[in-house]
């Protein structure tokens, strides 16, 4: 669909723009006549005469380049669509606030009326969560720019999470699958129509930590990850009012409504307990310590020499969804989660589903590459008490999170 079509392709200040030679060659390949501009940010990673060797188009650096000083208006008006991939935090700012001092930003100004303008943010998993940087998304989206969002992976930081740019392939893919009216990714207003929009949901995350002595714990691998994709799914896919109850977790998730860190199974339990009466959903999604230290100490423990044996007395932590199952209200869905074995999950996550009075149940797995603790994918099934069940193949944990939205917005309607 890209035959003789006109492409603006703008190129911002991201590591990402390091792809953007192979973007601007796949629109080529497609049959589309790239027309570049970059930012001064972005001459850090790719350059203006590369560019414009490969399309054989002047390549805009300046928004005083040499010719007449209108010529933006005159691109920007000849425009069949906008690309910017790309598309850092800075440029989402200025894009939203109508800051154009850079060429990218100013041919964004300059399309006419109804000319669609798509972008492919790329930066850290922190930055991509930040309150400022969500919200910016929520307002272009709301004003119709196409957004091809970021996925989990390895980031130019060194670690991984949610925020790196698709492959050129698949950003030129999105693209073009956003070009079309059927398959455009709806508006926020559009989103909002849901079942889920104005919902209260409490969501909880992360491990919980049990104290041994002063410097030591006991406790699990959760990330917190999967719980935060939920939260930040569920704010902004779904127009909910989102509370994230999070135990310990280097997650950033400062994008949300309302976040409450805890460390404890007791304090995680106090919180939601003073929450419970004001949500209309709650997703309890933490991985919670089933077990603390009987007789704690105040003092630091010291290492035995002599090869003896240490014993730490345990007892079992209070069941929170055992608990707010005796609070729950007719009108309120509760949401558990399972993390079994391969062998025999289904089982047990059925017998959790009963036992605590659930609605619905997610199953997931700590024994396969690729799922449960601390990775951005996972495999999910989703087990409801009315007999429903959806099997999802492996995918990022932000996908797991929309399609068990997806399936609470069916059970609200029921």
């Amino acid at each position: 669909m890209l035959e003789g079509k006109k492409i603006i392709y703008g190129i911002t200040g991201s590591i990402a723009a390091i792809k953007a030679p192979i973007i601007a060659r796949e629109l080529m390949r497609r049959g589309a006549d790239v027309h570049c501009a970059l930012t001064d940010s972005a001459e850090k990673f790719t350059t203006a005469y590369s560019l414009s060797v490969l399309t054989k188009n002047e390549t805009q650096t300046s928004i005083f380049p040499t010719q007449h000083s209108t010529w933006h208006i005159h691109l920007g008006r000849s425009a069949d669509a906008m690309l910017i991939a790309p598309c850092s935090a800075t440029t989402l700012g200025k894009l939203r606030y109508g800051i154009y001092d850079n060429p990218v930003l100013l041919l964004a100004s300059s399309l006419k009326e109804g000319t669609p303008l798509i972008i492919a943010p790329a930066m850290d998993e922190e930055m991509w969560q930040q309150a400022a940087v969500q919200e910016n998304v929520q307002w272009l989206r709301s004003k119709g720019v196409g957004i091809i969002d970021p996925i989990s992976g390895a980031l130019a930081s060194g670690l991984s999470g949610l925020g790196r740019m698709l492959e050129p392939v698949e950003v030129v893919d999105a693209f073009e699958k956003l070009l079309t009216t059927d398959d455009r990714r709806p508006t926020i207003d559009e989103r909002r129509l849901t079942a889920l929009t104005g919902k209260n949901i409490l969501i909880t995350a992360g491990p919980t930590y049990e104290a041994i002595d002063p410097v030591r714990f006991i406790g699990n691998r959760s990330s917190g990850k999967m719980g935060a994709a939920l939260a930040v799914v569920a704010k902004n896919d779904f127009g909910a009012n989102v509370t994230l109850v999070m135990g310990p977790s280097h997650i950033a998730s400062s994008a949300l409504v309302n976040r409450i860190d805890v460390e404890t199974t007791e304090e995680m339990r106090s919180a939601v307990m003073q929450q419970l009466s004001g949500h209309d959903i709650i997703i309890m999604s933490a991985a919670v310590s089933d077990y603390r230290i009987k007789n704690y100490s105040a003092g630091k423990l010291k290492k035995q020499t002599d090869g003896s044996a240490v014993h730490l007395d345990l007892e079992t932590t209070t069941d929170i969804l055992q608990e707010i199952a005796k609070y729950k209200k007719p009108s309120q869905l509760i949401i558990g989660f399972a993390l079994e074995s391969s062998e025999r999950g289904e089982e047990y996550a059925q017998k959790k589903l009963a036992a605590k009075s659930l609605d619905a149940i997610v199953l997931n797995y700590f024994d396969e590459e690729g799922s449960g603790f601390s990775v951005d994918t996972n495999r999910i099934t989703i087990y409801t008490k009315n007999g429903i069940k959806r099997e999802f193949p492996q995918m990022s944990k932000v996908q797991c999170a929309s399609e068990i939205l997806s399936l609470i917005s069916e059970l609200v309607n029921v």
